[in-house]
């Protein structure tokens, strides 16, 4: 008696482990999702805005902001980035079409072929830089985003 007592608690303490969650089917889905802005700097030469550490608020105002990855094949991701200001409409711009591949941790988004961000599902450090034709001038897209 006292042995299946002690084998019905083995079984038991086996059969009520937590399993894993299971793995994303694909690497735009692992990646897809509403991440928020931790830190971010976008624009040209002199005129660029540079938030290291967001939410920002200065005077009353504040400023945040939101990453949506939105998977549109097995392999590809459209990004929707959106900037809010405390008073104001939010102020949105995407990017279509990033590939995304499986690296040995994590995942990369590329746009034609360059690697632009490492994202895990979690987290998405982003660095992308671009010499304008018209200016001369780099064109600079950089920010930290987490769900």
């Amino acid at each position: 008696m006292k042995k299946l007592i002690v084998l019905l608690f083995v079984v038991s303490a086996f059969t009520s482990c937590k399993t894993k969650d299971p793995e994303p089917r694909t690497a735009a889905e692992a990646v897809s999702g509403t991440y928020d802005l931790t830190s971010f700097k976008f624009g040209s030469g002199a005129d660029i805005l540079d938030i290291p550490k967001m939410p920002f608020t200065q005077s009353g105002k504040t400023i945040s902001g939101t990453i949506g990855l939105i998977r549109v094949a097995d392999d590809t991701v459209d990004m929707k980035i959106t900037l809010e200001f405390t008073g104001e409409q939010p102020e949105s711009f995407d990017l279509d079409g990033l590939e995304v591949r499986k690296k040995s941790e994590g995942y990369g988004l590329y746009i034609d072929g360059e690697l632009v961000a490492d994202a895990d599902g979690q987290n998405i450090i982003f660095d992308y830089s671009e010499i304008d034709a018209d200016t001369g001038a780099t064109i600079v897209l950089r920010f930290i985003a987490e769900k």
